[in-house]
């Protein structure tokens, strides 16, 4: 490629996108293409004139427990993805954001959709290139057994670019016309990261490291996925931006990951907030201009249907989600590192100005009551409903805030919000199966050392119109002490003191690696 034809790619791209934040993926992807040694290829032998149908998921694979370390977000920004024919050239596969950002804490657990073509050539792939940009880890540091980051601990560490490409297995890749692929991409959080086990401290973030980025096939082995679907596709959390009564879908833009589609069918349900908001208990609770959350299949046309939705306000407005590290510093003030973000569509009061992985200082302002966003699981009475001052909370639970005032960090001042409601939300932790009680319980140990818990706790299952979902086993009786998992819960802080919670982790997810 010659000098020239970079210069006005690169020329191109800058005029028409401004910020170095966008102009990042032209560069990314112009040196992918130069690598191939064409522009714009598609390789395979022609155009994405028709094909294969393909869709591309993003999963974590966590530290192993026990953990060496207490990670708080691990946030990543992906570019792009090409597959490379054997013919040579590349094929690109549009990512469902043009700037898409995840953290892969919440991974762990979780899947999330993120790309799809229903243009692929058929052919012979070798591999998968997948560009990464700016991505940081933020960690703390503590002793066993003592609740909440250790004070001054909380450090986050930031890398450059990477573009590691993915040869192994599932890899050749043969794609035939007609054909409905799913690949799923993990990046396995422990080959990534350089972890000192005596001082807990991260040294080092490698995401082009080999065998930090793998690919397999959906759906997974074993699941309790509906017939002939690819993946569970869950916490899709942004504002609702359309709704079609007629077709019985629903539209959520999320901040960070672009927007999905769903659509309702015979065994979605609604969660409790639809009755609290006075809004029904079917799909009718589902309106414009919400911001929400919702559960979801994925099919293997591309396509999503409706698990279940979930409303957590009746207006778009600014929320912050993100996981308590440090013990609260007063009965007004705690501080959160964000794992996910809600934007207004209008006069956002965040706007760009807040990255995943941040810290923020948050402080109550009239609080409303604070609530558990059950979603119908089963959940024990807990101290965190209906309070209204910060001495409930437990470093390890992950709130969602409303954001009714912001203030930008600068150097070393953490980002300030100042928030009127409170959600009690999803967590996402790995440690190891100690013993299984199905179908409603078992018991987990091997925490984070941030948790406090030293013995083993308790995770209550779900079995009815909310159920527990699971990945790597089909059920809960396929539970053996010592597996690795890694759950999505409500968690309601340590089982101990006067009043201790019995069964501290609501489970909505069990991921078995």
């Amino acid at each position: 490629m010659s000098s020239l034809r970079t210069f006005i790619l690169i020329t191109q791209c800058s005029s028409e996108l401004g910020k170095w934040r966008v102009l990042l993926p032209c560069v990314v992807g112009l040196s992918l293409a130069a690598c191939s040694g064409r522009v714009g290829s598609t390789g395979a032998g022609g155009s994405q004139g028709g094909g294969a149908g393909l869709t591309v998921t993003l999963r974590a694979v966590p530290l192993s427990p026990p953990s060496h370390t207490n990670l708080l977000a691990f946030r990543t920004t992906v570019l792009g993805i090409s597959l490379i024919p054997a013919t040579g050239g590349s094929v690109n596969v549009p990512l469902n954001s043009d700037l898409y950002r995840v953290d892969l804490t919440k991974l762990q657990s979780d899947t999330a959709f993120l790309a799809f073509s229903n243009a692929v050539p058929a052919g012979t792939y070798t591999s998968m290139v997948v560009s990464l940009s700016d991505s940081a880890v933020t960690f703390c540091t503590q002793t066993q057994g003592i609740t909440g980051c250790a004070a001054g601990s909380v450090s986050t560490l930031s890398v450059g670019p990477a573009i590691p490409v993915i040869t192994a297995a599932p890899f050749p890749l043969v794609v035939t016309r007609g054909q409905s692929i799913g690949l799923a991409v993990n990046i396995n959080v422990a080959n990534a990261l350089t972890v000192d086990e005596h001082t807990q401290v991260i040294g080092d973030v490698n995401l082009g490291a080999a065998n930090v980025l793998t690919a397999v096939v959906l759906p997974p082995s074993s699941s309790s996925l509906p017939s002939s679907t690819l993946d569970f596709i869950e916490d899709v959390t942004g504002v609702v931006s359309s709704v079609d009564a007629t077709k019985q879908s629903v539209t959520i833009e999320t901040a960070t990951r672009g927007s999905i589609t769903a659509i309702a069918g015979p065994s979605t349900t609604v969660s409790p907030n639809c009755t609290t908001f006075n809004l029904g208990s079917t799909f009718t609770c589902a309106k414009q201009g919400q911001v929400a959350s919702m559960e979801t299949v994925l099919n293997a046309d591309g396509t999503f249907t409706l698990l279940e939705y979930d409303p957590l306000g009746t207006t778009a407005g600014d929320w912050i989600e993100g996981v308590i590290g440090l013990p609260p510093s007063s009965s007004t003030q705690f501080q959160l590192v964000t794992n996910d973000l809600v934007l207004a569509p209008a006069n956002s009061l965040i706007g760009n100005n807040l990255d995943l992985g941040t810290p923020v200082k948050v402080t109550l302002a009239n609080p409303k009551p604070f609530v558990v966003d059950t979603r119908d699981l089963v959940v024990p009475n807990t101290s965190f409903s209906g309070a209204t001052d910060a001495s409930v909370l437990a470093p390890g639970e992950t709130l969602a805030i409303h954001v009714v005032s912001f203030t930008p960090g600068s150097g070393a001042t953490p980002a300030a919000a100042s928030v009127d409601f409170v959600y009690l939300r999803f967590t996402r932790v790995t440690g190891s199966v100690a013993s299984a009680a199905p179908p409603n319980a078992f018991t987990m140990q091997s925490f984070p050392p941030f948790f406090g818990l030293t013995v083993p706790a308790t995770i209550q299952l779900s079995s009815g119109s909310s159920r527990t979902n699971f990945d790597g086993i089909t059920a809960a009786s396929d539970l053996v002490s010592g597996q690795t998992a890694s759950i999505r819960a409500l968690y309601f802080g340590p089982p101990t003191g006067p009043t201790p919670t019995p069964s501290p982790f609501t489970a909505a997810k069990v991921r078995i690696h």
